[in-house]
């Protein structure tokens, strides 16, 4: 092994992927906070029961290690929302809510190609209504908007309404967990097969075949309320009826499809759930959902709803539509020839005063070699400072092209690069 390799599933960022990754999480959190989400950034590593009290799939994805303290075993975080559940219960244990609170960070899985997945996330608890659920959506979508991304989609489901659904097909056990990842890759023939083996005949077929099509926008609810009567998948379509009347208020119903055939999200999530899409990626943008049953878990019961971004996803994205959100900024490299640090000291002390980014030469090579280095690292200006001949101040505006800045060299450079500004 190379000592330069990294393990599999963790990945560098360069300094032009960090300055893009800064200005998305800028222009992110800003939209967020005009929501009036705070921020909240939890530990990286927990105490393992945190997150198999959530859920038991989260043990089996955690990197784990002991703890030196108390041999206890914890985990370096797979999932920041029973984090966010575990704070509010606790910290803000005699605050009233609701509570709203953003985060960003990386999780850590030790599963699939990717196991460290950039993330930024937004949790409103403490409200059962569903515009909680419309508001995080709302949120998302405003958010992506302002980043430049047009043609993604919401697809929002309900797993009250599949449940209602399994249970008025009378499909249990065995049978029904079968039939729900049947349902979630979209298999035709998978559902035709599975209704020959169980017998399934008349309007038990005809219905599970049409739960299976019930995706689309707001009709697909009409639809969906004709065909399954029972009390749980109408309360669910009730729900999801009033979620997109909000969103239509927001003005984001031309983003919303309805997908009710599947069940999405995470173990804890219990209703309303969604997933961000985008033509361009076959992964999602973002997933998130209800999950009202967390919160006791840590000994406070509140509803809450919540959706994680994924940071990496989205700047993908952005690389495949070449949309730039930073803009380098390198103005000034400074070359002093005779080491009078006072005269470089002094120089760049007063340019960043202005609001220009400098930096120093201070390496002992030909200042040509110098010149060609600072123009290859993408300054705009180069600095030459005490050269023996005359002029013995120059202002480099390309490798070849340069400027006698005089024996004043802040004044003189400045006159030169207003031409420039």
């Amino acid at each position: 092994m190379r000592l330069t390799e990294i393990p599999e599933g963790f990945r560098t960022l360069l300094p032009k992927e960090v300055r893009e990754r800064q200005e998305l999480l800028k222009r992110l959190t800003k939209v967020v906070e005009m929501w009036g989400y705070e921020p909240l950034l939890p530990p990286t590593i927990e105490f393992l029961e945190v997150f198999k009290a959530v859920d038991e799939r989260l043990e089996e994805l955690s990197f784990k290690l002991v703890d030196r303290k108390t041999g206890r075993l914890m985990a370096v975080r797979p999932d920041f929302t029973p984090q966010v559940s575990r704070i509010v219960a606790s910290s803000f244990k005699d605050e009233e809510p609701p509570f709203r609170f953003y985060y960003w960070g990386k999780i850590f899985r030790d599963a699939g190609n990717e196991r460290e997945i950039g993330q930024l996330g937004i949790e409103l608890l403490g409200v059962e209504e569903v515009e909680a659920d419309a508001e995080v959506i709302g949120v998302i979508a405003n958010g992506l908007s302002e980043l430049g991304i047009k043609s993604f989609q919401i697809d929002i489901g309900h797993g009250l309404f599949l449940e209602g659904a399994l249970r008025e097909l009378e499909i249990e056990g065995e049978e029904k967990k079968e039939l729900v990842e049947i349902l979630r890759h979209k298999d035709f023939s998978g559902i035709d097969l599975f209704s020959e083996r169980l017998g399934l005949k008349g309007e038990r077929r005809e219905k599970l075949f049409k739960l299976l099509e019930l995706y689309g926008r707001e009709e697909v609810l009409k639809e969906a309320a004709e065909l399954f009567k029972n009390p749980l998948s109408q309360k669910a379509l009730s729900e999801l009826s009033s979620v997109y009347k909000i969103l239509k208020s927001y003005g984001f119903e031309e983003k919303v499809i309805f997908d009710l055939s599947e069940k999405r999200g995470m173990e804890y999530h219990t209703g309303i759930t969604y997933e961000v899409f985008h033509p361009l990626l076959s992964s999602p943008l973002g997933i998130g959902g209800r999950y009202d049953q967390l919160l006791k878990k840590f000994g406070r019961e509140l509803p809450a709803t919540g959706i994680a971004l994924s940071l990496d996803a989205i700047t993908e994205l952005l690389e495949k539509k070449r949309v730039s959100l930073s803009k380098e900024r390198k103005d000034f490299y400074i070359i002093d020839l005779k080491k009078e640090l006072h005269v470089a000291y002094h120089l760049a002390k007063e340019l960043r005063k202005l609001g220009y980014t400098v930096a120093r030469d201070i390496l002992k090579r030909d200042y040509e070699k110098s010149v060609e280095v600072a123009f290859n690292k993408g300054y705009r200006f180069v600095v030459v400072l005490n050269r023996d001949e005359e002029p013995e101040n120059l202002l480099f505006t390309s490798p070849e092209g340069f400027f006698n800045i005089g024996r004043e060299p802040l004044k003189g450079l400045l006159e030169i690069v207003e031409k420039f500004d």
